[in-house]
């Protein structure tokens, strides 16, 4: 599974970039990630473990992007959540 999401622009400092791609690929169901014209295209295990989800929001709430992409992670167990259309604004 795929989905995109857009880099933090700008980084803070090389430290700030650093921390970001550390904690991406330090997320178990992160299996690649490269750059995109839309972003970064990251690549998924299929099904995603909620602890991963969970690592996915934290690092997208931080950074201040847009967690639309995550959608497609939408299973029966975590569908409450995405039904609230405040957790994916």
């Amino acid at each position: 599974m795929k989905i995109a999401i857009r880099e933090p622009a700008p980084f803070f400092s090389n430290g700030d970039e650093d921390s970001f791609f550390h904690w991406l690929k330090s997320i178990d169901a992160v299996k690649d990630f490269v750059g995109s014209p839309r972003g970064l295209e990251v690549t998924l295990e299929d099904p995603v473990e909620d602890l991963s989800l969970r690592e996915l929001i934290g690092l997208l709430t931080r950074y201040g992007l847009d967690m639309r992409c995550l959608r497609g992670l939408r299973t029966q167990q975590n569908e409450a959540w995405f039904a609230d259309e405040q957790m994916l604004a």
